[in-house]
């Protein structure tokens, strides 16, 4: 017995590491930005979420099961991604995966009054905010958030391509696999600071990005590479410059 209990420790031990091995995970950043700010970010609202809490007594700080309100959220919820359908396409939504919901609850603002930052019931713009993950594999993910009306209506800009422009992207592409790409341009990008996903809406083309470390940063302005991606065809690659400010 003792065998097969250190037997399943290994092979647990290395299937928690493999994911990891080509580069730390602290390293791995979310690209994009959900935009709640100007929507519902100082409102008061309650979080929900399909792996929320289930108590009854609502907590302002962490997610709360999103059944309890299902009645509620779920139709609206259903409207919002139909319209995401509409404007993105399917191939752009099968990737998009729902992290939470604010749901605005300007009649309990005395519940929040010792939250930092403070709740206002003024200038809340939506009524939910609606924040999802645009999954380019199971460890890096494009930010994606919407703020919502009373009637269901999207009411911030969309940052992501329509379905006329949206090139899907290539899914054997993992993170691995741009961190091996990034590795051939040697002291170029190395050592690697982060990895990320993320999306120009110039271009209209999502990208990896691999971004140079600054070993012995001085003071003010530092020069750092960045190695891009194209996420829909990686054989386009490009390094471009970035600077960074330092102060000490």
């Amino acid at each position: 017995m003792r065998n097969i209990f250190l037997i399943l420790l290994i092979i647990s031990f290395a299937g928690s590491t493999t994911s990891a091995q080509c580069i730390g995970e602290d390293k791995i950043k979310y690209g994009g930005d959900f935009g709640s700010y100007d929507y519902t970010f100082f409102c008061p609202t309650y979080s929900f979420s399909y792996k929320g809490e289930t108590s009854k007594k609502w907590s302002i700080l962490n997610p709360i099961d999103i059944r309890q309100v299902e009645a509620t959220i779920l139709p609206v919820k259903n409207t919002v991604e139909q319209k995401i359908r509409e404007y993105a396409g399917e191939a752009f939504f099968s990737r998009l995966v729902f992290y939470t919901v604010d749901i605005v609850y300007a009649d309990s603002i005395a519940k929040f009054k010792d939250r930092m930052p403070e709740a206002k019931k003024a200038g809340c713009k939506g009524k939910y905010y609606f924040y999802y993950y645009f999954r380019a594999d199971p460890k890096a993910a494009y930010c994606v958030g919407f703020a919502v009306d009373e009637k269901a209506n999207i009411i911030s800009p969309f940052n992501f391509p329509s379905k006329k422009d949206y090139k899907p992207i290539d899914t054997t592409i993992t993170v691995c696999k741009v961190i091996e790409q990034a590795k051939r341009f040697g002291k170029k990008i190395a050592p690697i600071d982060k990895i990320e996903f993320e999306y120009d809406s110039k271009t209209k083309r999502f990208y990896w990005l691999v971004t140079q470390e600054i070993v012995v940063p001085k003071a003010g302005l530092n020069t750092r590479n960045q190695l891009v991606v194209d996420a829909a065809d990686p054989t386009r690659v490009a390094i471009r410059k970035e600077q960074v400010h330092a102060s000490f």
